[in-house]
């Protein structure tokens, strides 16, 4: 190789490592997200279903100034079961923080349901609360409370993990979830073992996480939690077991879009 290739080679590379850093000279196997994704999840108590989760990513969207993220869950219990009834919709908006710009939702309390509207000012600290009664839409309250460290919501949360399973690590996160406060403890423990579940054909390589619920969340959500999530880009949770209130709960993806297992 004579001078002349080999000062043209150095510059070749020079100009790639410029231009394309992270796709060339990296491998970069950080959580993607993927618009248009949809994921469905079975709740089984036992082997009684309880309901659908159903997990989507919208298009982004410009909050307050803010990029962000638009994520939906949708909650519907089995309409076949006398002894729960729910049939909800949550919207988050979150910053690539993972923070939540807005959120929107609808929260029973004392036996009123209301939509809910909270919007975040991460600047002064406060959060601009706004609830509406559904059955009765002139009854509203208004409200500014105060935001004395970050939090995640409970939608949001999900999408923290994913980001996150590939490390070995113990987090302690403030999330809410239909007005209510808490801390949640999760052990991320990096690659574990294959599992299978019923959607897919052969067992799949997966993120191991654990962890605990500090608090009584929708549907009476708390204690200890375990979850699978699967090995590549989107990471997407596989399977989960959860304590309600009428005891432990499996939850496993059956169907998607927007993901390629």
């Amino acid at each position: 190789m004579n001078q002349r290739t080999i000062s043209f080679t150095i510059t070749l590379l020079i100009f790639m490592l410029v231009l394309f850093p992270a796709s060339i000279f990296s491998d970069d196997d950080s959580f993607q997200w993927q618009i248009g994704e949809e994921l469905i999840y079975k709740v089984n108590w036992s082997f009684i279903r309880l309901g659908t989760l159903k997990l989507q990513v919208m298009e982004r969207k410009i909050i307050d100034n803010t990029d962000v993220n638009h994520i939906k869950l949708y909650i519907d219990s089995n309409p076949l079961l006398f002894f729960v009834n729910m049939h909800s919709v949550y919207e988050s908006f979150i910053d690539e923080q993972f923070r939540p710009q807005l959120f929107l939702g609808n929260e029973k309390i004392d036996n009123i349901t209301y939509l809910t509207e909270y919007r975040f000012n991460y600047a002064d600290r406060l959060v601009h609360i706004k609830m509406t009664d559904i059955k009765n839409p002139a009854k509203t309250i208004v409200r500014d409370d105060s935001l004395k460290e970050a939090v995640i919501d409970g939608t949001s949360i999900i999408f923290y993990a994913r980001s996150n399973v590939a490390a070995v690590k113990t987090d302690t996160i403030t999330t809410f979830f239909e007005a209510k406060h808490g801390k949640v403890h999760i052990n991320f423990q990096g690659k574990n073992s294959k599992i299978k579940i019923e959607a897919l054909p052969a067992p799949v390589e997966t993120y191991y996480v654990d962890g605990s619920i500090k608090m009584n969340s929708i549907a009476g959500l708390t204690g200890p939690f375990k979850g699978w999530f699967a090995v590549d880009r989107q990471r997407p949770p596989l399977k989960a077991e959860l304590k309600v209130f009428i005891g432990s709960v499996k939850v496993e993806l059956e169907d998607w879009k927007k993901w390629n297992p």
